[in-house]
């Protein structure tokens, strides 16, 4: 399961209210380094569909209410996570439901304010709440809660040993001593302990230097509101994503750059393709202000009693010089990375690169050629979190039967 981390609240969001190729100079020693030169191979994917779960009936099991995220176990299951429904639907490589784990309550096995649900290979759970870990067995049987004592944790993954890998961590007695969330150096990347020892930081990730202009306008919040600045567009995105051995493949960087992290935190290698970003012309920034009104939209649709999220609007964006070249990354079931470019208006809708973590450029799909699914798994396993035409929630899986240079 990727993680990406955006300058926005709608990733937190949810969270708080239920309760050039920069370096941070963390390089470490020299690893194995991999530069990709020369042009595109354009891929062919053969893909067949499996099966497609969703109805519009309102008594079916797959009657969805939010997908938040989908996962494969080594079986071939699919597990669905539906947050509206707080319960997790596990379905068989036939598409049929072999059964519901959780559901919303406070007992154990049940959850509440769940903000991920990680699904290891072999099918067992780490489910994040607001207040507490819920770890279960592969058969759903609960095997024990931990309590959040920390802050508000955002995790995606989880290493091998079971430790979280937080994309954020914002400590609530750092926001009760001085009434706000500490600016932390750089883009920390955390490990969450589940013995109830201390956070650390796994890797700090390289940022964009402060834009004054672009400075979080929200010192004049009041009781119930958060007031958001329109913030810097085009700064790059932080995304990782886990390969099988522990190690993060990590892109933080205007360029295309994608780093390998150890397990000690350390970079143990760089890919590397000779691609330029693109120059933030009238023309992108247009289309990127177009995008930040939608996002406002689905932000204002949040609604909740304790909060209220104004935004300021579109005009008063502030642009960084050039558009990152690298606009979403996943790792696949075979340890594979999926690269997705920027695409010509500055969205991450670019043609997508697979590249292996020894440096292996495989090849390139097309910008309007099979998509960077939403989960992985195995035999060829994909599966996409849609909406049909009527804009009830689906979950559709294919195979993808091979993967071949055109012609």
């Amino acid at each position: 399961m990727k993680t990406i981390i955006r300058k926005s609240l709608l990733a937190i969001a949810p969270l708080l209210l239920a309760t050039s190729c920069g370096d941070s100079g963390q390089e470490g020693a020299p690893g194995t380094r991999g530069t990709l030169d020369g042009p595109d191979v354009m891929l062919a994917a053969v893909t067949e569909e499996v099966f497609t779960v969703g109805s519009v009936a309102g008594d079916d099991w797959d009657t969805f209410g939010n997908v938040r995220s989908v996962a494969f176990d080594s079986g071939g299951n699919l597990h669905i996570f539906d947050s509206q429904s707080e319960h997790i639907l596990v379905v068989g490589p036939d598409g049929s439901l072999v059964r519901t784990v959780g559901g919303r309550g406070e007992g154990p096995g049940e959850f509440g304010n769940v903000s991920s649900a990680i699904v290891a290979r072999d099918g067992s759970y780490t489910v994040l709440g607001s207040s507490r870990v819920d770890l279960l067995a592969p058969d759903a049987t609960f095997v024990r809660s931990v309590a959040l004592e920390q802050g508000l944790i955002l995790a995606n993954l989880a290493l091998p040993d079971g430790r979280l890998v937080a994309s954020q961590f914002l400590r609530i007695a750092d926001f009760m001593a001085s009434g706000e969330f500490p600016d932390p150096e750089g883009r920390p990347i955390h490990v969450i302990p589940l013995d109830g020892s201390e956070p650390t930081v796994h890797y700090t990730a390289w940022d964009l230097p402060e834009d004054p202009a672009a400075e979080n306008a929200g010192d004049d919040s009041e009781a119930g509101t958060i007031r958001l600045s329109a913030g810097r567009a085009f700064e790059p995105g932080l995304h990782f994503d886990m390969l099988t051995d522990g190690r993060l493949a990590l892109a933080d960087s205007i360029g295309y750059r994608v780093k390998l992290i150890g397990l000690d935190g350390g970079v143990a290698g760089v890919i590397e393709r000779p691609i330029a970003p693109l120059a933030a012309s009238e023309t992108i920034m247009e289309a990127e202000r177009e995008r930040y009104r939608e996002e406002t939209r689905q932000l204002e649709s949040i609604r909740n009693r304790t909060f209220q999220i104004e935004r300021e609007g579109a005009e008063a964006l502030v642009f960084a010089d050039e558009v990152p070249v690298i606009g979403d990354l996943k790792v696949d079931w075979e340890d594979r990375i999926w690269v997705t470019r920027s695409g010509p208006d500055g969205d991450d809708d670019g043609p997508t690169d697979i590249v292996t973590p020894d440096a292996r450029y495989i090849g390139t799909l097309a910008a309007d050629g099979l998509r960077t699914p939403d989960a992985f798994g195995p035999d060829g396993l994909v599966a996409y979190i849609e909406l049909d035409e009527l804009e009830v929630p689906t979950v559709r899986v294919i195979r993808l039967v091979s993967l071949d240079p055109e012609g």
